[in-house]
């Protein structure tokens, strides 16, 4: 057994419990996964190729599209270029939004957008005309059988509804900016319908405004007619009326209310003459009285009594010189004062006058009052005569002054909107070009190709893995200790191609030592059941064989060569070996191509040994084949013949689990504690090791074995 010994650790499948627990799913495991993907490539390659392929029809149906935008500036108040526009200038916050909004529903409305279409001429172009696409195709193909043909669209509406499905419009966030987005085939074609739309919105806005402005100054002259037929009747009505009355007087006085006016105004300027007259007769009087002169202005401002009082003081300083120097009997003297006397007769005089002036100007003003006072009395009684007719006039004359003003009002106006009409009061304008865009819409091509590859792949990799966790099959040790919630289970590589051949019986395989994985797991496998509590390592003194019973729960042709290949590999070691066909199926006896010598029946009811009944090979190891019929009493005795065998192992080749009373009697044999449960890697369901595991029972563990496993997972 230095075989075993000798080999390295990292050979020995299942050698020690891993210990591990709560284990992940085993799709969440990247080896379960990359191992799902080596099975079922196919399953994998196929979406992806399909993802490539439909990559390859978008491209080639789907052009490449650019997007150009603009940005108008949509400033909701207008110019202000008349004082009176036919909208007004300013408006609240929530107002001014909701006309932005609203202009940005004009500017992708057919009105504008068909306006483009005729400006650009797309009815002409193949672009805006539509392709025919594989669907399209096969709807007219279907529509030509069925003769439910319908007639070819207006160029020029399929070009305004491919227009209109190329065109976005959004206002910027708090702002009166509108940005226009316009895709197309073609870099330079973008930016002129995007240039061409925005253009084409604003003549039509102004021409929009200018014809609200014509209709609204029509609709003003219109009303101009009636107005001024009205107001001529009032004018007819109210001059007839001053002439049936005899009333004469302008549009807002009456003469008799004009002559009250003026006769009471003269009165009050009469009296105010009588009285300064009155005043200045009282003061020339008072200075004839003898008061003080100075106190008069007409005196003091009198020019005559200016220069005589001139001369008195000349001629006063001359009297007094010549009383000072000549006396007052000297002649100069006398003479100065005859002078004085008479220069002081003259200012009299004058004074005099000035009273008798006075005096007539007092009484012409009192006349001309009391004749004013007079006047007046008689012009109110006229007056009042007329008063009730004037009021009636005063009504008729307002009415005229109301038609006047409604009239002048509309034909100032009508001549205002004429003039506005000529005239561009929007502020709205192109504040950002469009330009030819770099890039085009969506993912470059490699991009698509990359997506398509890993879409695939998903796709591919999901598929794989469902339709993996469908068919259930083991594949792994790992995913079965998932399942089964056990760690440590013993594994086995795929065996090598003489070891599952049937003509390996034959062949000394025992002379063929060598190291291989599959040998290496054998040997360990056999050394495990052997040191198993409950067991006993065989020798060669006669001590009671280890018997090891091999099942399965799907697998027979995998269990089978299990048996076989534990029973060569305790030949090589050189140890009694039996291995016993307990098969229904008799494989291992298929293939040794001999019956035995004895008949087996025969043999347990005489409770003979069984080496009467076994074929020896060339190898050394004694084979027990299965007779054609085998009675169902003597599994008891089977068990004890295999017991009491001169054989250090004694492998027992049994049948599936649950497909003959022979197999099921030996596996619920308690003497027998050693039951091994293959299960192929490659070809068993997880199912059925759970139909197998249930049908054993949780009264006898069984060991299960893994076939065809992958020794470096």
């Amino acid at each position: 057994m230095t075989m075993v010994e000798n080999v390295r650790s990292g050979l020995l499948i299942g050698a020690a419990p891993r210990g591990e627990e709560g284990r992940e799913p085993w799709f969440l495991d990247p080896r379960e996964i990359l191992r799902t993907v080596r099975l079922r490539w196919l399953t994998v390659l196929l979406p992806v190729l399909l993802c490539l392929g439909a990559a390859a029809a978008w491209t080639q149906l789907n052009p490449p599209q650019y997007a150009a935008s603009t940005q108008i500036l949509i400033d909701p108040r207008g110019l202000q270029v008349v004082k009176d526009g036919l909208t007004p200038p300013d408006q609240a916050s929530d107002a001014s939004l909701l006309l932005v909004d609203s202009q940005l529903r004009v500017l992708t409305s057919d009105d504008v957008l068909g306006r483009a279409v005729d400006r650009l001429d797309l009815a002409r172009d193949p672009e805006f005309q539509g392709r025919e696409t594989l669907i399209g195709a096969i709807k007219g193909f279907i529509a030509r059988l069925t003769g439910r043909t319908e007639p070819p669209a207006e160029p020029r509406l399929t070009a305004l509804r491919i227009l209109r499905d190329r065109v976005g419009a959004r206002r910027l966030e708090r702002s009166f900016v509108v940005e226009l987005g316009v895709t197309s085939e073609d870099r330079e074609k973008a930016a002129r319908l995007a240039r061409g739309i925005a253009e084409t919105y604003l003549a039509r806005d102004a021409a929009t405004r200018s014809d609200t402005t014509r209709r609204a100054g029509e609709a003003i002259e219109g009303r101009l007619a009636e107005l001024r037929e009205a107001l001529r009747r009032a004018e007819d009505k109210a001059q007839g009326f001053r002439a049936k009355h005899n009333i004469v007087g302008t549009r807002s006085q009456l003469v008799s209310e004009q002559q009250l006016t003026q006769l009471s105004d003269q009165l009050g300027a009469a009296r105010a003459k009588a009285l300064d007259a009155g005043t200045r007769l009282r003061q020339v009087e008072g200075v004839l009285a003898g008061g003080r002169s100075e106190s008069v202005s007409e005196i003091v401002q009198n020019p005559t009594i200016t220069a005589l009082r001139g001369q008195l003081a000349g001629i006063e300083r001359l009297r007094a010189d010549a009383e000072e120097t000549l006396g007052k009997r000297h002649p100069s003297y006398m003479a100065a004062v005859v002078q004085e006397k008479a220069l002081r007769a003259a200012i009299e005089a004058e004074i005099r006058r000035i009273a008798a002036a006075s005096r007539n100007d007092f009484e012409a003003a009192q006349a001309s009052a009391r004749v004013l006072a007079s006047t007046l009395e008689r012009r109110k009684a006229d007056a009042l005569k007329v008063g009730d007719d004037f009021v009636q006039l005063r009504e008729l004359e307002r009415q005229v002054e109301a038609s006047r003003a409604v009239y002048e009002a509309f034909l100032v106006r009508a001549r205002e909107l004429q003039e506005q009409q000529r005239l561009d009061t929007s502020a709205s304008r192109i504040i950002s070009p469009a330009s030819p865009p770099e890039k085009r819409i969506g993912p470059p091509t490699p991009v698509v190709f990359v997506a398509a590859v890993v879409a695939g792949l998903g796709l591919g990799l999901v598929g794989g893995l469902g339709l993996e966790l469908l068919a259930g099959r083991v594949r792994s040790r790992r995913r079965l200790e998932g399942h089964l919630g056990r760690t440590g289970l013993d594994a086995l590589p795929r065996a090598p191609r003489k070891a599952a051949r049937p003509a390996s019986l034959r062949a000394d395989f025992g002379t063929a030592r060598g190291d291989t994985p599959y040998e290496v797991a054998l040997a360990r496998l056999r050394h495990r059941l052997a040191a198993e509590p409950g067991t006993k390592p065989g020798t060669r003194s006669g001590a009671t064989p280890l018997v090891v019973l091999v099942t399965a729960g799907d697998d027979r042709a995998g269990k089978s060569v299990l048996a076989r290949s534990l029973a060569l590999s305790a030949v090589a070691d050189r140890e009694r070996v039996i291995l016993v066909d307990a098969d229904p199926k008799g494989l291992l006896t298929r293939d040794l191509g001999a019956a035995a010598p004895r008949d087996l029946a025969g043999l347990l009811r005489a409770r003979a040994p069984l080496g009467d009944a076994l074929v020896t090979l060339p190898s050394g190891l004694r084979v027990l084949p299965r007779p054609s019929d085998l009675p169902r009493d003597l599994a008891g005795a089977l068990a004890d013949a295999l017991l009491r065998s001169e054989a250090d192992l004694v492998v027992v080749d049994l049948g599936l689990v649950g497909g003959d009373v022979v197999t099921e009697r030996l596996i619920a044999e308690e003497r027998i504690p050693v039951l091994l449960l293959a299960v192929s890697a490659r070809r068993g369901r997880l199912a059925a090791v759970d139909r197998a595991l249930k049908a054993i029972g949780p009264a006898r563990r069984a060991r299960v074995v893994v076939t065809d496993a992958d020794l470096r997972e």
